[in-house]
């Protein structure tokens, strides 16, 4: 076949769409709490994130009664115990790429009009929170948050659950009936915190994060996601001139 205008374009349309597509966002590697202290009676536990370049943030979870008194949760698991974040599958998505890993849990059971509180070293973007058994069959239980998040993955769990189990309410209100799953609040936090309503025995969490605002500034991250942007845009106008070209080549 000759080599014209016209058969050159449907090659130059499929490489700009290969172009456009390959410019998506993917998964991202997230690193979890190592959670290394704990004490349910006094409501601390405390733990660290370790990130590639072996910079460190710490997390400090609290929780506290309505005259600001140390409160009491569950238990915890500081590496040993139950892997209760097996299967893996609710808490991988197109945003995260890896579930939390061992054994590592905060657990709490709620009802008792008290705050839990998670303050980090470090103002953290997007950070993610793992999520097992929250409610349980036919008992809703909420988590009521002072941030706003949304629901990255869920399905079915170490406890069992569905794809549909957690439910993102108003007013950053999280329902779950036997949900497990990862959900990400949106913005930059060093601090969060939330309340859990009803009491239900028992539902576990802990957290992640991809990198840090001093690893990754907030002008570098919106350039970097300009370009992508801007390069998917120019991608379709230049698949929509090339159309046009080769509608006129067959006249």
């Amino acid at each position: 076949m000759s080599d014209t205008p016209s058969s050159r374009v449907p090659w130059a349309i499929a490489a700009l769409a290969t172009l456009a597509t390959t410019a998506t966002v993917s998964a991202a590697q997230y690193h979890y709490t190592d959670w290394i202290t704990a004490n349910p009676s006094a409501g601390t536990a405390s733990g660290v994130i370790t990130l590639p370049d072996f910079s460190t943030v710490n997390v400090d979870f609290q929780a506290v009664n309505p005259d600001n008194s140390p409160g009491t949760f569950f238990f915890a698991q500081l590496g040993a115990g139950i892997n209760y974040w097996d299967p893996s599958t609710p808490y991988i998505s197109a945003q995260v790429e890896n579930s939390p890993p061992g054994t590592e849990i905060v657990a709490l059971i709620g009802g008792q009009n008290q705050t839990y509180k998670v303050t980090l070293s470090a103002p953290i973007k997007d950070p993610i929170m793992a999520i097992v058994s929250l409610g349980r069959g036919g008992s809703n239980t909420k988590y009521d948050f002072d941030s706003p998040f949304t629901i990255v993955s869920q399905g079915t769990g170490y406890w069992g659950g569905s794809a549909t189990a957690l439910e993102q309410q108003p007013g950053d209100i999280l329902n779950g009936n036997e949900g497990h799953g990862t959900i990400q609040f949106m913005g930059t936090f060093s601090t969060f915190s939330w309340t859990v309503p009803t009491p239900e025995n028992w539902h576990g969490f802990t957290f992640g994060i991809r990198t840090t605002e001093a690893l990754e500034p907030t002008p570098n991250r919106v350039a970097d996601a300009t370009s992508t942007l801007g390069l998917t845009a120019l991608s379709l106008t230049l698949l929509g001139a090339g159309r046009k070209i080769l509608k006129r080549s067959r006249r």
